[in-house]
């Protein structure tokens, strides 16, 4: 054996610190990690509470039984037992929900996306009225920046609303999408709301057949009830606590619009469309237009009816009442038209006169 034999090999530890460069740039790596999702973390938490503080100021405050913060490493995930808010005013209305679960990705913290176990119960402190709402999935995704909401979308599966123990709604499935309009003033919001599967409680409505037979026909007529609406609101006052009186005011004063690109309603084979441009004038009436048309009317509001949306004897009334309207098309299909006016408390249908109409509020 030489000497040169005995020397040690000068590559040994060089090979040796190259194996051990990519484990401990991993540990660098999670430690940084860690600490930038703390971090974060810590000024997600600082945020919430900064958004609950502005909350309050304008009128909502809300409150967990239990909160916890969580979703480490790629998320953050917020869940809050019981949660309240609170509505201030003279009405002072309070809704309580079972728990809520919103999540975000760290790399985009300003998309959250939330789920809410039910039921919701909304009680007026004053009166003790009490409005519950149940659903199977309820979840809401928004985004937004500095604080403020830029989109908002609701979706729900099974969704009832209740009062004094009857239903008084219910559908299949609910969606609601509120936006800012693209390069327009924060108070002029996009809204699109949709229902499919949906069944009421009209006040006046006289079942047709009774026992089984009665709830079949509803739950038949209510599976083929379906709507949609489009719209863009104009002039939208701040979402703050206030009275809808006050609200409308607010509204009009500022000459909010609605500009209804379609409003729509399909059922037994029949449809109501409608679009327009509506406000108030300064006696708090109704100002604007509102273009109607039906197609299959009878088997449409027969429908309704059956399904609790509309009293009986608007459906009895259906013949009669197209009669009134203009011959036209929809969708290749014969359809009665119905041009609503309204103009200093007065209501035209096309140019016939039909009667007057007073404030809103």
């Amino acid at each position: 054996m030489t000497a040169s034999d005995a020397r040690p090999d000068p590559a040994a530890p060089r090979r040796r610190w190259l194996i051990a460069l990519p484990f401990a740039a991993l540990v660098l790596l999670g430690i940084g990690w860690s600490f930038l999702w703390y971090w974060s973390a810590g000024r997600a938490e600082a945020e919430i509470d900064a958004w609950m503080v502005r909350e309050a100021a304008e009128g909502r405050n809300w409150t967990c039984a239990s909160r916890e913060f969580g979703g480490y490493p790629f998320r953050f995930e917020l869940i809050c037992d019981a949660p309240t808010v609170t509505f201030a005013g003279p009405e002072a209305w309070k809704a309580t929900m079972t728990r809520a679960h919103a999540v975000a990705q760290v790399w985009n913290p300003q998309h959250i996306i939330a789920e809410f176990e039910g039921p919701s119960v909304l009680t007026q402190a004053g009166s003790g009225r009490e409005i519950t709402a149940t659903w199977s999935l309820l979840q809401v995704s928004g985004v937004g920046r500095a604080g403020q909401a830029e989109r908002v979308s609701i979706a729900a599966n099974d969704y009832a609303l209740a009062e004094g123990g009857a239903t008084v709604f219910s559908a299949r499935h609910v969606e609601l999408h509120v936006r800012h309009h693209p390069g327009e003033a924060t108070g002029t919001l996009d809204i699109a709301f949709g229902f499919t599967g949906a069944s009421g409680m009209a006040l006046s409505a006289t079942p047709r057949t009774s026992g089984v037979a009665a709830a079949q026909a509803a739950a038949q007529a209510a599976k083929s009830i379906d709507g949609e609406v489009e719209a863009t609101v104009t002039q939208v006052p701040p979402f703050r606590a206030m009275p809808e009186a006050e609200r409308l005011a607010l509204w009009q004063q500022a000459g909010g619009r609605v500009q209804l690109q379609l409003a729509r309603i399909t059922g037994g084979g029949g449809a109501l469309s409608a679009s327009g441009d509506l406000g108030l004038d300064a006696q708090m009436r109704p100002d604007g237009r509102l273009d109607l048309a039906v197609v299959k009317a009878q088997p449409l509001f027969s429908a309704l009816a059956a399904a609790g949306l509309m009293p009986d004897f608007l459906a009895n009334l259906a013949p009669a009442m197209m009669m009134a309207g203009m011959p036209t098309t929809v969708d290749g299909q014969k359809a009665s038209s119905f041009p609503f006016s309204f103009r200093n408390g007065q209501v035209m249908l096309g140019m016939l006169p039909l009667g007057k109409i007073g404030p809103l509020y």
